[in-house]
């Protein structure tokens, strides 16, 4: 059997969890998502609050985080294998394979509510790359919006995002860093985000997915040393020098991957945790990330939004 890796879905009886970790060789790191008695086929999908509250997490919710015993799990979801069943029903879907022309099926696949087949009429499509793939499609993305074959988010789009993901910096300041990663995109009317997963053989590499001890809210500052891992899970944001002893900040959450780029000097607020003897700054604690952010200092100059940073911060 294949590992059990970031971005696949488990079934627990009649409940379904995503998995947000890629070394489940003990227990599944995942997260309760949908739970029977709603409207999207008798399910219905729930908030950080709502999972955490839920009876299930009595069982299984450990230090932030649900760890599914894997003699518990009843169904593998795995979006690379599902992906042939989805395009046979799902038209939206379909078309975007199709854009993607040229990389290999096997490498590409969709996550959320269309793996498990409980979308509704508003859910946007989570697509999936594996490995080198996710940077192939990426780059055929940014491509693809020069040339008008798909084109950006529209401002509703962007403001239904904004909203969705809580996201406490301001508005304009969100979106001028999202329309330089080049991983949301639409197509005619189909929004989809491009979601980054490591291949089989990568996934024990980079940072240890060990739970820290908390040591309270901090903000920090540095310049970042390398960038080569912050479209992963979590994004890694390795500082130079360290700051206040922080190695690296590292983000929990879709929100903030791929904000800062080499060179560049980040801010970013969250909980700094103690792992393995080192610090680091943790944003993303919850899926909707309030208080916390990520922002490149360097890039808000470049933009002219550092005074609207500052007026905001202040």
């Amino acid at each position: 059997m294949k590992p059990i890796r970031l971005r696949d879905f488990v079934r627990v009886s009649s409940a379904y969890f995503s998995v947000v970790g890629y070394r489940n060789e003990d227990a599944v790191k995942c997260f309760l998502r949908y739970v029977p008695g709603g409207s999207r086929k008798g399910f219905r999908k729930l908030t950080h609050d709502e999972a955490t509250a839920h009876p299930l997490a009595k069982k299984y919710y450990r230090d932030g985080i649900f760890l599914i015993p894997l003699e518990d799990v009843d169904e593998i979801y795995k979006p690379e294998e599902r992906i042939r069943d989805v395009i046979e029903s799902d038209e939206e879907v379909r078309r975007i394979v199709e854009f993607f022309k040229g990389i290999p099926l096997h490498a590409m696949g969709v996550t959320g509510s269309r793996l498990i087949g409980l979308q509704s009429g508003e859910s946007d499509v989570d697509f999936v790359m594996y490995g080198r793939w996710w940077f192939e499609a990426r780059e055929m993305l940014k491509k693809g919006i020069s040339s008008g074959r798909l084109s950006e988010p529209d401002d509703d789009m962007w403001e239904f995002i904004y909203r969705k993901r809580k996201v406490p910096i301001p508005f304009d300041i969100f979106v001028a860093h999202e329309r330089r990663k080049y991983h949301r995109a639409m197509l005619s009317s189909t929004y989809f985000d491009l979601l980054y997963v490591r291949d089989y053989c990568d996934i024990y590499k980079g940072f240890s997915e060990k739970r820290g001890k908390k040591l309270g809210k901090a903000t920090v500052r540095g310049k970042l040393m390398d960038d080569s891992l912050v479209f992963d899970y979590p994004a890694y944001y390795p500082i130079e020098g360290e700051v206040n002893g922080v190695k690296a900040v590292l983000a929990f959450t879709h929100t903030y991957v791929g904000q800062v780029f080499r060179g560049e000097v980040i801010e970013a607020r969250g909980v700094v945790e103690e792992i393995e003897g080192e610090k680091y700054l943790i944003v993303g604690t919850k899926r909707e990330v309030e208080d916390e952010y990520i922002v490149s200092l360097s890039f808000l100059e470049e933009a002219r939004l550092a005074d609207e940073f500052r007026r905001w911060e202040s």
